[in-house]
């Protein structure tokens, strides 16, 4: 739990756990994707496709890739909304639950950091003044090592911010603390937790959209004016005016532009559907309380599973110097909990 798949690629190749392309070569003969001495030799890109592929959870997809031009050799990917889809298609290997929480923790980057380990909230904890990542740090006390997370870009000085210091112990407790109220309320109050989450998501999904669609509606525009430089490079290249290797070679790099900018466009579209479903999201958010009804420490597994992300606030003091920080908790498919005093 919480590996990513160049770790998760080790430990098959580790394992000496055959790869799909041994088994295929095993089972058919074919020799499309085997390479001899190398059966147990896990690639990064075989387990992302594995993570992301839909026909694990009984999908049938179609028109995965396309041709731009008869002149252009290789295939690019589809956008998901020209694929087509067909669900319940063969029984599932999953669940459409646990495949699209893969997902969303698929979006969260998790790096080594200089001590080649994996902070307990690396790729979730963001700077609330800049939105920066913020960044496992270690120093020296008097008596012991102490780790602490700063805003990236004051450690990178590329932007005017503050440090935003804390320490991993007083966030872990923090978090922890949260986390507790807010499962304890939800075993003791199901149904009334389940209004109050189906009310705050319908809330800030307003304020949400409003933002996406603006972003959807500049991505669909450049989609398109690159859709016309594609147009334009293709009738240059028939009338001679470019040769085919600069058509080859400025292709790609539009299509690779327009490629991203699909996926981006598929994503904001996504989560505007999502904003839709107030109550399947808070239903998602119960199955995960439920599945976790006691803890004793945050755990990698727990906190993914749990928390979207997690934004820190600068420091402040009031009139006796007392320090306080606060942070936001934004929990799997509900984002914000306020509850009731």
């Amino acid at each position: 739990a919480g590996n990513g798949p160049t770790k998760i690629a080790r430990m098959l190749t580790e394992q000496q756990i055959p790869t799909p392309g041994t088994l295929e070569y095993r089972r058919t003969g074919s020799t499309r994707r085997y390479h001899p001495g190398y059966e147990c030799k896990w690639a990064t890109n075989t387990v992302v496709h594995i993570l992301e592929n839909r026909e694990y959870m009984g999908c049938l997809v179609n028109f995965k890739t396309e041709k731009l031009s008869y002149k252009v050799k290789h295939s690019v990917e589809n956008p998901e909304e020209k694929q087509a889809i067909f669900e319940n298609h063969h029984e599932p290997i999953i669940d459409t639950q646990t495949w699209e929480r893969v997902q969303e923790l698929r979006k969260q980057r998790k790096r080594p950091n200089r001590y080649d380990e994996v902070g307990l909230f690396s790729g979730i904890l963001f700077c609330a003044d800049c939105g920066s990542v913020m960044y496992q740090q270690r120093y020296q006390t008097d008596k012991r090592k102490q780790d602490c997370y700063i805003c990236g870009n004051y450690k990178k000085r590329t932007h005017d911010c503050t440090a935003h210091f804390i320490r991993t112990d007083l966030l872990t407790a923090g978090v922890l603390s949260n986390l507790r109220k807010v499962t304890s309320y939800a075993a003791k109050h199901e149904a009334r937790f389940m209004k109050l989450l189906i009310e705050q998501n319908e809330d800030g999904g307003k304020r949400r959209n409003a933002a996406k669609k603006k972003e959807l509606e500049a991505t669909e525009k450049r989609i398109a004016e690159l859709s016309a430089i594609f147009k334009r490079l293709y009738e240059d290249s028939v009338t001679g005016r470019i040769s085919d290797e600069r058509f080859t070679e400025l292709s790609a790099d539009y299509e690779a532009e327009q490629r991203e900018l699909k996926e981006r466009a598929a994503a904001i579209q996504a989560e505007l559907s999502k904003a839709q479903e107030a109550t399947v999201n808070a239903e998602k958010f119960m199955n995960v309380v439920r599945r976790h009804t006691s803890f004793e420490e945050l755990t990698p597994t727990l906190l993914r599973e749990f928390v979207e992300k997690i934004v820190v606030h600068e420091c402040s003091y009031d009139e006796n110097k007392t320090r306080r920080q606060d942070i936001e908790i934004y929990y799997s498919f509900v984002g914000k909990v306020d509850l009731p005093e």
